[in-house]
């Protein structure tokens, strides 16, 4: 989703600025864990001269790891918004319902644009 603002002139209204980085629940892999496999990778960068293939199997190793949790984050995330608007309309009225409705395609198309912008 690109982030435009209106250039305005008028004093004592600041430009917004934009968003700096991804909203929490939208994280698919923690910090610690960010941090840690990129740790890992760095490792087996380093110590490429000294044992290639096994630096190589460590980089595979990591990307794998890194693709499984991404994997298993985004179908939790379906799964989380799919429930959440599939059980909205139960004892709620028309408005309320199309309200709930709204928000779960405003954050489906948030995580769909993440994704293509990879």
């Amino acid at each position: 989703m690109a982030y435009e603002t209106e250039q305005t002139e008028s004093p004592g209204h600041p430009e917004p600025s934009p968003p700096q980085g991804p909203h929490p629940a939208m994280q698919l892999i923690s910090p610690e864990e960010r941090d840690k496999l990129t740790l890992r990778l760095h490792q087996s960068l380093t110590g490429f001269v000294d044992g290639p293939r096994h630096a190589v199997e460590e980089a595979a190793e990591v990307l794998d790891e890194t693709v499984k949790r991404i994997t298993a984050a985004l179908t939790e995330r379906s799964h989380s918004l799919r429930a959440d608007w599939q059980g909205a309309s139960e004892g709620r009225s028309a408005e309320s319902d199309t309200e709930e409705l709204r928000v779960a395609l405003r954050a489906y198309r948030e995580v769909t644009e993440r994704l293509l912008r990879l």
